[in-house]
């Protein structure tokens, strides 16, 4: 299995908060792809659990991140979307609570995921 930064991971998906704060005044009206943002299959992560799928099978944190996971990615477009188009317009947005709700549960996945593969760490 390929070596994975659990630490980048966590820091990457944390930087969200950030850029989402950072856009509100920016992206309003601007023609920006946001396609990526919505594919997991796109980030560091989403591509090592797809190249280590096979060994990641029958891992149970697997199996509760990926979902999680995917879904991060689908509200994290539709949140660039909507402050782009000028529907969010500050943090306090009910669409950005909830999505920091699940930020934060990737950051539990991510360490529940790289607790089960790196036991003594």
């Amino acid at each position: 299995m390929q070596d994975f930064d659990f630490d980048s991971a966590l820091t990457m998906h944390r930087a969200w908060k950030m850029k989402f704060h950072i856009a509100l005044g920016r992206v309003q009206g601007e023609d920006f792809d946001s396609r990526p943002l919505g594919d997991a299959a796109q980030c560091a992560l989403g591509r090592w659990l797809a190249t280590n799928a096979g060994e990641l099978r029958a891992s149970p944190a697997v199996a509760r991140l990926l979902p999680v996971h995917d879904e991060f990615h689908r509200q994290s477009r539709a949140i660039a979307d909507a402050v782009r188009e000028g529907l969010i317009l500050h943090m306090n947005d009910p669409a950005i609570v909830a999505y920091l709700d699940l930020s934060e549960r990737i950051e539990a996945l991510l360490l529940d995921l790289k607790h089960e593969l790196q036991p003594a760490a």
